[in-house]
């Protein structure tokens, strides 16, 4: 008796409705924008994870030039962190990666050899760090000069120390506005070189 009244208060599935061509030409459509909002929010969430992790983590950075022969070749890819250097500030002997003054947003690969405190000498053409020659036969043809480094410069120079481009390249006339380099605040410094990995043959860390 009670399943025969269940049958008789069932109430029959409504028939599905069948969609007019402008309807379904509306839904295609609607489905089309959801998916490409649906990409939209992908690249953007996509974007800003690469833009928070070249800005605070890491970042990697071809070898353009010759400055740092022996230590680093023209073409090779460096991994570079970010991180440590805004954590732990430099320190003496690290491969950075740094803006020049004049230079916008140009990167230069070299190694710290001053740091705050240390005297910086030129004279007849060698450049002294407290004393010792970095480069005694360099004769790098600029100026001569006594300074300290203040407590945010340090004096970063090139391991080819014959054909780079560097902060011995300061207090003289002679030198271009443009081509001034000098000590770099910390702020000017990117990132320390960690690692070559590329090419594959000279994968390694760098020292």
């Amino acid at each position: 008796m009670k399943k025969k009244e269940a049958e008789q208060n069932a109430v029959a599935p409504e028939e599905q409705k069948e969609l007019t061509p402008e309807e379904q030409q509306a839904a295609r459509k609607a489905k089309a924008l959801k998916e490409i909002r649906e990409w939209v929010v992908a690249l953007v969430v996509a974007l800003v994870v690469v833009l928070f992790v070249r800005t605070f983590l890491f970042t990697i950075i071809r070898v353009d030039g010759h400055s740092m022969d022996h230590t680093l070749a023209d073409g090779e890819r460096m991994f570079v962190t970010i991180l440590d250097k805004k954590l732990f500030g430099v320190e003496r002997d690290d491969v950075v990666i740094c803006h020049f003054p004049g230079r916008g947003r140009t990167y230069f690969v070299k190694r710290v050899r001053g740091v705050p405190g240390d005297v910086i000498e030129r004279k007849d053409g060698v450049t002294y760090i407290n004393g010792e020659a970095i480069d005694p036969e360099s004769r790098y043809p600029y100026a001569d000069y006594t300074y300290t480094l203040g407590e945010d410069e340090y004096f970063c120079v090139g391991d080819n120390l014959y054909n780079s481009h560097d902060s011995r390249t300061w207090m003289d006339e002679r030198i271009s506005e443009e081509d001034v380099v000098g000590p770099l605040t910390l702020d000017m410094i990117v990132g320390k070189v960690r690692y070559v990995i590329w090419p594959l043959d000279e994968i390694g860390a760098v020292e």
